[in-house]
């Protein structure tokens, strides 16, 4: 049965509405949990330093006012929510989407937005057990003998957070590339040749969001993105490569371009034996 307009946009408000209400309760439940249970999300926040932050029992990190560690822990909460409440936001968006979306193009975006989060939290992941815990070991234990680390909570919090953040976003470079191949916006040849332009600019930004003035973040901030430059070159190439290669249609990642089109070719063949239909 065809809706009218009228219904249409009611059923859109009520899943706008729907959503809005989730991503307040899971942000309420996300943010209500991190401070009950703030020690052990600080204690697990704290495993990449190792116990070296200060020479104090157990290595813990220092607060010099008297509102501080309650601030960070409010500060965290609010973190805490934000995490929990991202996966329903996604999630409600992509449900007002479908009835406004083609099906034959529905399997693409869900594709790309799973891939994207898996790219989000592998380089979040990246940031948590090898740049913080590597650099970390460098950078606190140096010079011992002469000096003794003494780190605020507030300033570790705001480095490791500040990581995550950006290097999880530097890890969506391949699908951007990827996608902006396949919409024939930068080609791969394009692409490749602005690699001399890429290497000063990968360390420029990795220089921005790393405070260490010793260059030991940087370079492995940099280093990784060069990494995925080329990942997003190679996805771009397999993009554009000969029709008919099963690799030019799976996207990126775990090698899936086009999923669509892939479906499309099971499809042709399920209809051709009287076994499926088209869409």
């Amino acid at each position: 049965m065809t809706l009218s307009a009228y219904e249409r946009g009611y059923k859109f408000g009520q899943r706008f509405r729907n959503t809005v209400f989730l991503c307040i309760l899971a942000w309420s439940i996300g943010a209500g949990a991190t401070f009950w249970w703030h020690p052990e999300v600080f204690a697990f926040l704290l495993a990449p330093a190792e116990d070296k932050l200060s020479p104090f029992e157990g290595g813990l990190p220092i607060f010099t006012g008297v509102p501080d560690m309650f601030g960070a822990t409010l500060s965290l909460s609010m973190k805490g929510g934000q995490v929990v409440a991202l996966p329903v936001l996604i999630v409600g968006i992509l449900s007002m989407l479908r009835p406004l979306v083609p099906r034959r193009f529905w399997l693409f975006i869900t594709t790309y937005t799973a891939l994207s989060v898996g790219m989000f939290a592998l380089g979040a992941s990246f940031v948590f057990w090898v740049m913080m815990p590597v650099s970390l070991q460098f950078l606190l234990t140096f010079g011992q003998g002469v000096a003794v680390p003494v780190i605020l909570l507030t300033e570790y919090l705001a480095l490791l957070l500040s990581l995550i953040f950006w290097i999880g976003v530097s890890f969506e470079l391949p699908i951007v590339m990827q996608l902006l191949a396949r919409f024939r916006v930068v080609s791969y040849k394009r692409a490749s040749t602005l690699r001399k332009w890429v290497i000063p600019t990968s360390f420029i930004f990795a220089a921005l969001i790393t405070p260490s003035l010793d260059g030991t973040l940087t370079l492995l901030v940099a280093i990784p993105m060069l990494l995925l430059y080329e990942i997003g070159l190679l996805a771009s190439w397999l993009t554009h490569r000969e029709e008919g290669n099963y690799f030019a249609d799976l996207p990126m990642v775990w090698v899936v371009s086009k999923p669509v089109s892939v479906i499309r070719r099971v499809e042709r063949i399920l209809v051709k034996h009287g076994l499926g239909w088209r869409w």
